[in-house]
């Protein structure tokens, strides 16, 4: 997994090494507002972080996966205050020999309707809305093994109890995409759940280094 290094915190009052000679006052003000300007040049010139990638020891094949997830949410307040459904979107690509494929997992799941996330008989028709663009990926059938959650990765898989997973077929140019549009939205197309799902945590930046690594 990739890592960042965090910058080292500069204590204001940092003592000079013994036997040095003191500066004066306006002279260690001058080095102090230099120390600090180093170290915030550094950290501006951190890289950002890579997807990270795992090792499914289960099927043997390689995961990369976004490094933040785009998530989408729709109000219930028919149900409760701040109750939420919620789409979670994770770019995924499976290194099988040699062979990669991306995919696309959506997460339903909801803070307090546990009726959302029953799989259903059919798998969900999701559409995607980019720059009012509808983009309706392919369901890959039955949730690849190396999908589901294990002691190595968990996928980005939502912090609560149900949850429905769907796989999606998607490729490299439609995540470019989705990742540079300017206005994302999604719904499931099917009759009783097809309201709006507006964006709630932004994950276009982590997506855009993504599609650029996909093939």
């Amino acid at each position: 997994m990739t890592t960042t290094t965090r910058c080292r915190e500069i204590p204001a009052s940092a003592a000079p090494p013994r036997g040095a000679r003191r500066a004066p006052r306006t002279g260690r003000a001058a080095a102090l507002a230099l120390a600090f300007a180093v170290a915030l040049a550094g950290c501006a010139s951190l890289p950002a972080p890579e997807p990270p990638s795992y090792l499914d020891e289960r099927t043997g094949i390689t995961l990369t996966v976004v490094d933040t997830p785009l998530v989408l949410a729709r109000d219930r307040r028919d149900l409760a205050a701040n109750a939420r459904d919620y789409l979670t979107l994770v770019a995924v690509s499976r290194n099988q020999s040699g062979r990669i494929t991306s995919a696309l997992l959506l997460y339903r799941w909801s803070t307090i309707d546990s009726r959302f996330a029953t799989p259903s008989a059919a798998e969900p028709k999701l559409v995607i809305v980019a720059d009012g663009r509808d983009i309706r990926p392919q369901p890959l059938g039955a949730t690849p093994r190396e999908f589901q959650p294990s002691p190595t990765h968990d996928l980005w898989h939502p912090p609560v109890s149900q949850v429905a997973t769907t796989a999606y077929r998607i490729d490299a140019a439609t995540l470019r995409f989705i990742a540079e549009s300017g206005r994302i939205s999604a719904f499931i197309d099917q009759p009783g759940d097809d309201l709006p799902y507006a964006l709630w945590r932004d994950g276009r930046a982590a997506l855009a280094r993504f599609a650029g690594n996909a093939q």
